[in-house]
């Protein structure tokens, strides 16, 4: 193994094993809790956010894709997401949606022809905890917002789907919106 390769490999690690401190569904500050009588101190959002752009730069693609491909997942699995979406079918989402109700999406259009849902974003800031930054990293949009995106559309169909990113505000769109197939 070249050097390189070991060091973005352990750095990798490393990134993970920082996350696990801090679960999305925690508050994102620093803080301490008491674990078996003991003091641990939390992993504070900027020291998240500041390796998430390290590892967003610098770390070769498989590697970043797997470590934000997780945090999505986590997100979601973490988060009231997963237990609010199991009460939810396909129908009841789309008309809660459509009827004004979600802050975060405008509207989804669904196509079962195409066996497609189109998910357009509202003109908001980005939700994320960790996309609030001057620059925040790319990966979130590419990997994370897919990752959940995925968690999230599959537990509602019970199939497999495959997620496009069709814009983001991160990567400089007006919105998030999201092609949602269904495999």
């Amino acid at each position: 193994m070249e050097r390189k390769e070991f060091i973005q490999k352990c750095s990798a690690c490393g990134v993970l094993s920082l996350l696990s401190l801090s679960l999305p569904d925690k508050q994102l500050h620093a803080q301490v809790n008491k674990t078996n009588n003991k003091s641990v101190r939390d992993a504070n959002r900027e020291q998240i956010i500041k390796l998430l752009s390290f590892v967003d730069g610098d770390i070769n693609e498989p590697i970043k894709q797997k470590i934000f491909s997780k945090l999505g997942y986590e997100c979601f699995y973490c988060t009231n997401a997963v237990k609010w979406i199991k009460s939810m079918n396909l129908n009841g989402l789309i008309e809660f949606v459509n009827n004004g109700n979600s802050s975060r999406w405008e509207k989804i259009l669904y196509d079962s022809g195409k066996l497609e849902l189109k998910v357009i974003g509202r003109k908001i800031p980005c939700d994320c905890a960790y996309a609030q930054g001057q620059q925040p990293p790319k990966s979130l949009c590419n990997y994370c917002c897919k990752s959940f995106m995925q968690e999230f559309f599959g537990t509602l169909l019970k199939e497999k789907v495959k997620v496009i990113i069709d814009e983001t505000i991160i990567l400089g769109g007006e919105r998030c919106s999201q092609t949602i197939k269904i495999c």
